[in-house]
């Protein structure tokens, strides 16, 4: 078990010298795939059990359905790693958490009208239009990680 610890130590001091911005495709990319898999995912178990049509709901709302599951199993995976492995934080993490948090809710609520859009307007399907949105969506998570979420702090002189 030492011998993993020391591995894993390892790795960790090399995976820190990359700049913050490359740790962050690396991350976000890996949180955006997990969660766009977990949304298709969502969306297709729903379309096969024909939630759209026996019960009458349409493919924008069974995606919406999806869309809102994948938010809340994905949303803590992906605030662990990016405010450990992207940011490093060392702030409250309950604090942090809870800006983690309200970041992913305020992007939610962009997220699902988007997406029902892009589908009913477009008549794309639920990946393509996802697909679309995730573009925007990865530029304002990292602004809003960088400069809410995990903010460094500036120490005052009486620190």
């Amino acid at each position: 078990m030492r011998a993993i610890w020391k591995l894993y130590k390892l790795v960790e001091n090399f995976w820190f010298t990359f700049p913050e911005k490359l740790r962050f495709l690396l991350v976000g990319g890996f949180n955006t795939v997990l969660a766009y898999g977990v949304l298709n995912a969502l969306d297709w178990c729903f379309g096969k059990v024909n939630l759209v049509y026996d019960l009458g709901f349409s493919p924008e709302v069974v995606a919406n359905a999806a869309l809102l599951i994948q938010y809340i199993i994905t949303i803590n995976i992906s605030v662990a790693t990016m405010r450990y492995y992207v940011f490093r934080s060392r702030g409250d993490w309950r604090k942090e958490f809870a800006k983690a948090w309200s970041v992913y809710i305020f992007l939610y609520l962009i997220n699902a009208p988007i997406l029902t859009f892009l589908m009913l307007v477009f008549k794309l399907e639920t990946w393509s239009a996802q697909g679309i949105y995730l573009i925007f969506s990865t530029i304002c998570t990292f602004l809003l990680h960088k400069y809410f979420s995990f903010r460094k702090q500036k120490r005052s002189l009486a620190d």
